[in-house]
């Protein structure tokens, strides 16, 4: 031990001689590349002489072999984790701005189509009678229901369903017209 600490040259000769078998043992548990292999080892030396002069080696807790393989196992556990986490990026928080619920209001995509939709709509109900755009206006744009539709118009309940049926059947098929039509130019 006196010989390693003082890095006496035939001292670390006969430990390398007598330990490279157990050492390349570890490293096999870990990596099969050779070049990667070989790279541990000398890891390994450095990390086990540098542990060994910070008098890391108590001879009354075990053998100096038991102590060597442990603290190679143990470094190449670490250096393995170390280059996995090399592999996985961290994730940064980015910051307590973050709204307590997500946006509600329509993106960009949806404000579209519902523009379009809108002027699909507006056209067909120009093409509407006067009295069925007035009744399907009354209850679906200002939402009256049909009792206040019937009264505004001056007509029954009853008629006032019928009417209203008539108007919604009229404007979906104004609907389907125009969209066959928009289908046969695209």
């Amino acid at each position: 031990m006196e010989g390693l600490r003082a890095r006496d040259e035939r001292a670390v000769e006969e430990f390398l001689a007598r330990y490279k078998s157990l050492l390349h043992h570890c490293i096999g548990q870990f990596t099969h590349d050779a070049t990667e292999r070989e790279d541990l080892y000398q890891d390994l030396v450095i990390h086990v002489l540098d542990r060994l002069d910070r008098d890391a080696f108590d001879p009354e807790k075990g053998g100096f072999g038991t102590w060597l393989y442990r603290v190679s196992w143990c470094r190449c556990v670490d250096l393995r984790r170390r280059a996995g986490a090399r592999r996985r990026p961290k994730l940064t928080p980015v910051g307590e701005d973050l709204p307590d619920q997500p946006d509600e209001s329509p993106s960009p995509v949806e404000l579209a189509g519902e523009q379009e939709l809108t002027g699909v709509v507006r056209s067909a109900l120009g093409d509407l009678e006067p009295e069925e755009r007035m009744l399907l206006e009354l209850r679906f744009v200002e939402g009256k229901t049909l009792q206040d539709v019937g009264e505004e118009l001056g007509i029954s309940l009853e008629q006032t369903k019928y009417r209203l049926r008539r108007a919604t059947v009229a404007l979906r098929k104004r609907l389907l017209l125009l969209h066959v039509a928009e289908e046969a130019l695209a």
